[in-house]
């Protein structure tokens, strides 16, 4: 329950804030290896976000796992990330 009240926290946060701004977030994650419930939402949060504005994600998201291995761009649409 707590899980899902910081999610929707969170997801009201960055619903707010620029696809741009959104993937300046993600690249401040990359090579971060904490794991904590909290990163865990506002991770997942911002990933749902980018999806639900029609960005294609499938380069940093499998459906399942995220990657925080590489930096990320946004194509000249603002519609796919790109690994850098």
């Amino acid at each position: 329950m707590a899980r899902t009240y910081k999610y929707r926290n969170i997801k009201n946060s960055v619903n707010h804030q620029s696809t741009e701004a959104l993937v300046e977030q993600f690249n401040v994650q990359v090579g971060k290896r904490c794991w904590a419930s909290a990163r865990a939402a506002h991770d997942t949060a911002l990933i749902d976000t980018l999806i639900d504005r029609g960005v294609d994600v499938s380069a940093v998201y499998d459906g399942e796992t995220i990657s925080f291995k590489e930096h990320v761009m946004l194509n000249e649409d603002l519609n796919k990330l790109f690994l850098l």
